[in-house]
């Protein structure tokens, strides 16, 4: 395990640092499977990638919870209205699958806190989704899309289409449309780019994305194969089309390239890479989603049922299944838990250690 800092492939070797002290160190390969996925893109947006929160990592989520529970300790006892204004305005940039579970679960957890806070009401929050397109949730089709939109605003959630970020300061976030917003919390879910070490390779490259062949092979380059979000990944039933980077086929991806560096070892045939999307699927807050599977649109709580059954069915292990399976049963009869984790000793957040807190109010043991 280790931090990868450069892929020399005429050498056939990658340059690795890891541990606390960041040794490093050099592993000779035979076969290399590169699967370095993506990172999130600012797109260069003044302020963004210092002031905005990404949603890519659990590290991401657990950052963005830490920060709402703060501002809505400022908030409650603010008494500039001008400050409680921006401290409770949230604003998430991407109206793709993950900006709009983001804002779902967002929305659903400050109202569900409010009983917490005795100087908050309901009319003082303002939680906004800004998306560039003409419709949210592309992927699933209008129709899916034009529904999430009337849930989500039937839930107090405010949408801004055919508009984007322009740039971002400590208490103000700026519209391309010339509004701006005073909110001190952007989380940005409107695009990523491949692993920057990808760009570094002496490779074919499709869209900033490293160019395989059917079997999942580098092209030129034998016994490196590519899977994943940094793979251009052909689609053999249409001609000049790519595998979209998603989960379930980045997951059967890394089954053929498998199988396929054992038939290379071997001495025997490779398998081609296609699948058919089976299914796409989001929850959009308070247990209601939209599925679109085989072609059949879902919505409502059906839809979120399947979504739950899916990823509950995708865990590793039976006892992480039961676990996870617990604390959903608890989470329809319980309100979420709104304690944050703070260092008592440093009086620091535990997720942004450079920032100091003025007050220690919630310790959760």
């Amino acid at each position: 395990m280790g931090d990868v800092n450069q892929i020399d492939l005429p050498n056939k070797r990658v340059l690795i640092s890891r541990g606390y002290r960041n040794d490093s160190k050099q592993i000779d390969y035979d076969h290399l499977v590169i699967a370095l996925g993506s990172i999130t893109n600012f797109y260069d947006i003044p302020g963004l990638a210092g002031l905005a929160v990404a949603m890519k990592s659990l590290r991401d989520a657990i950052q963005l919870r830490a920060q709402i529970i703060r501002h809505l300790e400022e908030a409650n006892s603010e008494c500039n209205l001008a400050d409680r204004q921006s401290l409770l305005t949230f604003v998430v940039a991407g109206g793709g699958f993950a900006g709009v579970e983001t804002v779902a679960a967002l929305n659903d957890f400050v109202r569900e806190a409010l009983p917490f806070y005795p100087n908050l009401s309901e009319d003082m929050l303002r939680v906004m989704l800004v998306h560039s397109g003409p419709a949210i949730l592309p992927e699933l089709g209008e129709s899916l899309g034009r529904y999430t939109e009337k849930v989500l605003a039937r839930r107090g959630v405010e949408i801004r289409l055919k508009n984007r970020v322009k740039s971002v300061t400590e208490s103000e976030v700026f519209l391309a449309d010339g509004v701006s917003i005073p909110s001190r919390t952007l989380v940005w879910t409107a695009g990523t780019v491949p692993s920057p070490i990808i760009s570094s390779l002496p490779c074919a490259k499709e869209r900033g994305r490293l160019l395989v062949n059917q079997f999942l092979g580098v092209p030129d380059w034998p016994d490196v194969w590519a899977v994943g979000d940094c793979a251009f990944v052909p689609d053999i039933r249409n001609p000049g089309q790519s595998h979209p980077p998603t989960a379930q086929h980045a997951i059967r991806e890394g089954r053929v390239v498998a199988q396929n560096i054992a038939a290379a070892l071997l001495g025997h045939r490779l398998k081609p890479f296609s699948f058919r999307t089976i299914g796409l699927l989001a929850s959009i807050g308070r247990r209601m989603g939209v599925a679109r599977i085989l072609g059949f649109n879902f919505s409502g709580f059906f839809a979120w049922w399947m979504w739950r059954t899916v990823y509950l069915s995708k865990l590793p292990g039976l006892d992480k299944k039961v676990r996870v399976a617990f604390d959903w049963t608890l989470d329809l009869l319980f309100p979420k838990d709104v304690c944050a984790v703070y260092d008592v000793d440093q009086r620091r957040d535990f997720h942004q250690p450079n920032r100091p807190q003025g007050t220690v109010r919630h310790i959760l043991s």
